[in-house]
């Protein structure tokens, strides 16, 4: 069974992080003085907003409900094995000035209990998001496979294992550095609590290699995040541990 939503929410104008320069910032400034924590900490938040974007997300359109009862009935349709697929295509513009183009695809298989009961879906995103803006210019592409086990109804904890890979270039406008970073993580044990906002990761391990240039230098990282709860991670590399705090 195949089923296709337009995704109605509006996306908001993505904010690039990326290792060594931030495209985007509050003040619009570009850091070239990162230490060693503040690329741990870049990795560990970008993973976590990614997340926040898609699987848990509000907002998100056509995620499956737990199944859930009321005055006796079962109020969920939903079957074994179902497909639901939410494409999107969303442009957002500001003048002359800023252009956001987001275009991709949200598919999800139901996966059931062993009384055939819907506890949880087969996920798999993919987006490419390209525009400019007064300081740069960029391009994106991301793709998410997860399988989600819900842990409390309607999601509101989840358990996340897979993969997402991801490659942001990015070229400023000023003096038309380029840089090109590649992204993998794989995703273990992920506890996610959306109950209350912003969403938490209280437990899980997530690897990452992330290499690419920047400016005309190589650069490569490979270690692990160790999620503990309260907005906190531990984030290893390069043989040292930094403890973070996820804003």
């Amino acid at each position: 069974m195949t089923l296709k939503f337009t995704n109605l929410k509006v996306l908001a104008l993505a904010v690039i992080t990326v290792l060594l320069y931030p495209a985007c910032s509050k003040d619009n400034k570009v850091l070239t003085n990162n230490n060693d924590k503040e690329i741990a900490t870049s990795i560990a938040v970008n993973l976590y907003k990614s997340i926040g974007n898609t699987v848990a997300s509000q907002t998100t359109a056509g995620v499956p409900a737990t199944t859930s009862v009321r005055n006796g009935k079962k109020v969920n349709d939903l079957t074994c094995g179902e497909y639901i697929e939410v494409p999107y295509n969303n442009v957002y513009t500001k003048g002359d000035t800023v252009k956001d183009v987001m275009i991709g695809s949200n598919k999800y298989i139901v996966s059931c209990d062993a009384n055939n009961q819907p506890n949880g879906y087969a996920y798999t995103g993919t987006y490419k998001n390209t525009g400019f803006s007064p300081y740069a210019t960029y391009d994106n592409s991301v793709d998410e496979n997860y399988t989600l086990k819900a842990l409390l109804p309607k999601y509101a904890k989840m358990e996340i294992n897979g993969t997402q890979n991801s490659v942001y270039k990015y070229t400023t406008k000023k003096d038309g550095e380029y840089m090109v970073q590649n992204n993998a993580y794989g995703l273990k044990g992920l506890i996610v609590d959306a109950s209350s906002r912003p969403f938490d990761i209280t437990a899980g391990v997530a690897s990452f290699v992330s290499k690419g240039n920047n400016a005309g230098r190589d650069f490569s990282f490979t270690g692990t995040i160790e999620y503990l709860g309260n907005h906190k991670a531990k984030v290893s590399f390069n043989g040292q541990v930094f403890n973070i705090t996820i804003d």
